[in-house]
């Protein structure tokens, strides 16, 4: 395979908190790093017409993605005759890597199968990703950033601080490498990679744009072809992004709430000290679609937020929207006040909640025995013992 040559175009470095972090620019431009639309306007630019520039994008898609885009094809003038696209698009498409940006440090399976990738970006950032099996579907948990400035009490990749956002590219070749590993190790009947929930390090909203073009590429029936309701992004509540989200990113929302009132979720998260509850309420009740409905995810926390009048409080925060509450018993994290309840408080606040006729559904725990569940995810902060494994396929 051929590529666009190696060139190294300094960035300025990008200072985080006391950390000083340098960033090196790409091999060359990614591929995966343009949805249609992008990729057709970078070859009218070239000079070709809107149609043709349309036609030679689409081609380009279902060639390099449709199977998963392992990167295993050529990538050529010949490559592209071949493919139907016309000389004058060559030059600009060749100048596009189509390799991965990111290749695979540390796999790790937990006991109930789920597997955490440690990948490692071209300017040695790390990353994580979880593929979670299950009985009827597989679902990938993407990452949107390298660490995350949201600071979250119960999150270990917040105590970590923002490195840097993700590429479009850097996103989607989460899901080439989740495919392919998934492909290689999984055995004949089981469900293939169906779902993806960008629910990993980082928190997309402030990565809109770089996740938004990513998700429309993989939502895109010309590349992977991933059922838009089978895409999820979860944000912290940046409740001024939710009107963009919407008209721009095919997927479905789900909004982390974890605590019933503003003085308790403002001690947890401290994006409520800008968008409290009620702000929250207002742009979803102002911005969900027609007949769409949200995910809130509300974490529990043995004596804090799972008490019979916090569901009580909670059905009246989620009152008049379409939505479901995802319960979470909460995993080990940073801060160890923060515990799982008792089985029995879990099930007494799921009762009392669904008893008021909102929708719920308990979410259990995977991977949590090797730091793959939610609110684990640290990469970062493990690499130093880290293991390296061969790319698949």
């Amino acid at each position: 395979m051929s590529s666009a040559s190696a060139r190294e175009t300094p960035e300025p470095d990008v200072r985080v908190g006391r950390v000083l972090v340098s960033r090196k620019a790409h091999a060359g431009p990614l591929l995966a790093d343009h949805d249609a639309a992008s990729l057709a306007e970078l070859l009218v630019r070239a000079g070709g017409t809107v149609t043709a520039a349309r036609s030679a994008a689409a081609r380009v898609l279902r060639y390099l993605f449709r199977d998963g885009g392992d990167g295993q094809v050529a990538w050529d003038g010949a490559a592209l005759a071949g493919l139907g696209i016309g000389a004058w698009a060559h030059a600009p498409l060749l100048a596009l890597d189509v390799t991965r940006s990111l290749s695979v440090a540390e796999v790790v399976p937990a006991g109930d199968a789920t597997l955490r990738l440690a990948l490692r970006a071209r300017d040695g950032a790390f990353l994580e990703s979880v593929l979670i099996p299950g009985p009827a579907r597989t679902t990938l948990c993407v990452s949107s950033q390298v660490g995350c400035a949201r600071a979250c009490a119960f999150c270990e990749t917040g105590r970590l601080g923002l490195t840097r956002q993700l590429s479009a590219g850097e996103i989607i070749d989460q899901v080439r490498i989740a495919l392919a590993l998934w492909r290689a190790s999984s055995g004949e009947g089981a469900p293939p990679l169906s779902n993806l929930v960008f629910m990993g390090m980082g928190e997309p909203f402030d990565n809109l744009g770089e996740v938004s073009r990513a998700i429309r590429l993989l939502t895109d029936g010309r590349a992977f072809g991933f059922a838009q309701s089978r895409v999820t992004v979860s944000t912290v509540g940046v409740a001024d992004k939710i009107e963009t989200f919407f008209q721009t990113t095919p997927a479905e929302l789900a909004v982390s709430l974890n605590a019933p009132d503003d003085g308790r979720r403002s001690s947890i998260m401290p994006i409520n000290g800008r968008f409290p509850i009620a702000t929250l309420r207002e742009a979803l009740l102002r911005s969900l679609p027609p007949g769409r409905r949200v995910l809130f995810e509300y974490v529990l926390f043995d004596g804090y937020n799972d008490a019979p009048e916090d569901a009580d409080l909670l059905a009246t925060q989620v009152a008049g929207i379409r939505c479901r509450v995802n319960v979470i018993p909460c995993n080990p994290g940073p801060d160890p006040r923060l515990r799982p309840p008792s089985a029995e408080r879990l099930d007494a606040f799921v009762a009392r909640l669904s008893g008021q006729g909102v929708t719920t559904l308990v979410r259990r725990p995977r991977g949590r025995d090797v730091g793959g569940a939610c609110g684990q995810l640290a990469g970062l902060l493990r690499q130093q013992a880290s293991t390296s494994f061969s790319e698949p396929g």
